[in-house]
């Protein structure tokens, strides 16, 4: 699977480097043409390495969608080989972190601290897609090139404050005056947000309180207040700033350049299918619920946006159990469509994190609810479709009331949120990220999931080191398997 997707991205790339140069470029900066489209190309490739080589594996496991079938029946019970992983290294490294480091050096060569900026926040967001999935990774040795072919592991937990100083000086950068540019300003060129600068500021942000959150397994409580301290200066929210403001990117009608999840549809029919869990949630019921039970009383407003029934016409929905061939319900039109877009991060995620934060900090906080209201109905906001009976406003109000509001011990309210996270970050591998810290939805295991990598048959905790890897680079720590060793911030 990945291997074929490698090539489309192949394809992407040569698209993103020429055919962009005419149509996205901003035409007063022909002394920055070269900067401008490799910004371009590094924005396309990073959506497409996060939808196929980061979300779709980190999403299988995590049960939102399965490896139903072919190359991706592997993923689904954790018997890949690691020489498919070699993709999601390349692609993060050669294919977006290398070109970033080029924009980098050319801003500061040139005094485009507006470039500059925006290369930073991808960077941290690269680099810590890559650590969160495997671990300890190659760091401050990671771009040598030909100079360094065995660069060092740096830990993990040196790992994220470097992260936190990168978004830093993003903001820094980002921040000065448009004067301060000795060249043009990024413009459509940016293919995430046209060069406004504030949205990435503020997308800044939103990853600072993503990685404090992350720690929450080390110090609760800190991660919490760290988190409120990146969305808030102290009451002025700073964070993302609505759904029409989410960083991601938006790709093409054409084959070449369509969105990934409607290439896999499209070039593997049948290899991904919907999980279980998932399609139980969108039913209005359990996660370990059998995939073949009625609808509940409250179903998921997004379901016929996430979702296509199965069978066609109808009106029913089902998931494949976690291990088990055959494919049912498959990515809807909203995340499913050529033209569908790739999320990096959302104001929906914003206000979750909010709504977590203060609920650790103070469980009964009415904010937190408020937080957790405004997270969901942004999400019924950018994702429902008009028309649909089962998502109108008063379906809406009627599931946040039975299914997003905090009730019970501070540990149930904790498990209603992350659950209610896990659904409206379809796709995204940040849902695999608070299953690790919280343990929330709590999925039943999948089926033949026991092999020498994972031994004892539990939800893989990590992605063992890629082929190309452990054969050619002598620093490459021995013995990763898909639950050790565990990552820094998972202990």
């Amino acid at each position: 699977m990945n291997k074929r997707l490698y090539t489309i991205l192949f394809s992407l790339l040569l698209l993103s480097a020429c055919d962009l140069t005419d149509t996205n470029i901003n035409p007063n900066a022909s002394s920055e043409v070269s900067v401008s489209a490799v910004l371009s190309g590094a924005e396309v490739t990073l959506g497409f390495n996060t939808g196929v080589n980061a979300g779709l594996i980190a999403n299988i496991y995590i049960q939102q969608v399965a490896g139903a079938n072919g190359d991706a029946a592997s993923f689904d019970n954790y018997t890949t080989s690691p020489s498919y992983f070699n993709s999601t290294w390349q692609g993060f490294y050669a294919g977006v972190l290398d070109e970033l480091k080029i924009i980098k050096a050319t801003a500061k060569e040139k005094q485009l601290p507006y470039y500059s900026g925006i290369a930073r926040v991808l960077s941290a967001y690269s680099y810590g897609t890559l650590t969160d999935l495997f671990g300890d990774i190659p760091f401050s040795e990671s771009l040598g090139g030909n100079v360094i072919t065995n660069p060092v592991y740096d830990k993990q937990e040196t790992i994220y404050p470097a992260l936190q100083l990168e978004l830093d000086s993003a903001i820094r950068e980002l921040s000065q005056p448009a004067t301060d540019n000795k060249g043009a300003v990024p413009f459509n060129d940016d293919v995430i947000f046209k060069g406004d600068v504030s949205k990435w500021i503020a997308t800044a942000w939103t990853l600072k309180a993503r990685y404090a959150i992350h720690l929450s397994k080390l110090d609760r409580t800190t991660a919490a207040q760290q988190v409120l301290a990146n969305l808030y200066n102290g009451s002025v929210y700073r964070g993302i700033a609505d759904y029409t403001a989410d960083a991601q990117v938006v790709f093409g009608a054409a084959t070449t350049n369509a969105n990934p999840f409607y290439q896999q549809n499209t070039n593997r029919p049948g290899w991904i299918g919907l999980g279980a869990s998932f399609v139980n949630l969108l039913n209005g019921n359990s996660v370990t619920d059998a995939p073949t039970k009625e609808e509940g009383l409250f179903v998921d407003p997004r379901r016929a946006a996430f979702a296509t029934q199965s069978p066609a016409g109808s009106n029913k929905y089902r998931g494949s159990a976690p291990g088990v061939p055959g494919a049912f319900s498959v990515i809807g039109s909203y995340y499913g469509s050529a033209t569908s877009p790739v999320v990096l991060i959302s104001f929906t995620e914003a206000k979750f994190l909010e709504a977590e934060a203060r609920l650790v900090l103070n469980p009964a906080d009415p904010l937190a609810q408020t937080a957790l209201e405004a997270a969901v109905k942004a999400s019924f906001a950018k994702i429902v479709r008009a028309g649909d009976a089962y998502a109108t406003p008063e379906k809406q109000a009627a599931y946040i009331t039975a299914k997003a509001t905090l009730t019970g011990t501070p540990e149930a309210k904790l498990e209603t949120l992350i659950t209610q996270k896990y659904i409206a970050l379809f796709l995204q591998p940040e849902v695999w990220s608070d299953y690790r810290r919280t343990g929330y939805p709590a999925i039943p295991l999948a089926a033949n999931a026991t092999s020498s990598a994972n031994p004892q048959g539990q939800i893989p905790r990590r992605i063992p080191y890629p082929g190309n890897e452990q054969s050619l680079n002598k620093n490459t720590p021995a013995g990763s398997g898909y639950q050790t060793p565990r990552l820094w911030w998972d202990h």
